[in-house]
């Protein structure tokens, strides 16, 4: 994840909200400019999940197969 503002890839997550079961909301801030935004976690289905090997160091990291659609008051696909 890079800053929104300047694009920068050194961001910390400065505040973390775990009080619900089936979502995590983060404070992120950039240690660049300073901004500082907010990201939500939620669950997704096993299927929309798939693993690929990253560039460079050949690692495999989990990745989005499909585009996943998320709307306030909804579950997660």
């Amino acid at each position: 994840m890079n800053c929104p503002r300047c694009g920068c890839g050194e961001i910390r997550a400065t505040y973390t909200n775990g009080r619900y079961d089936d979502r995590v909301i983060r404070q992120r801030r950039c240690t660049e400019c300073c901004h500082i935004w907010y990201t939500a976690e939620l669950p997704v289905s096993v299927a929309v999940v798939g693993w690929e090997r990253t560039q460079g160091t050949g690692k495999s990291v989990p990745m989005l197969r499909v585009p996943v659609e998320l709307a306030v008051g909804t579950d997660a696909v």
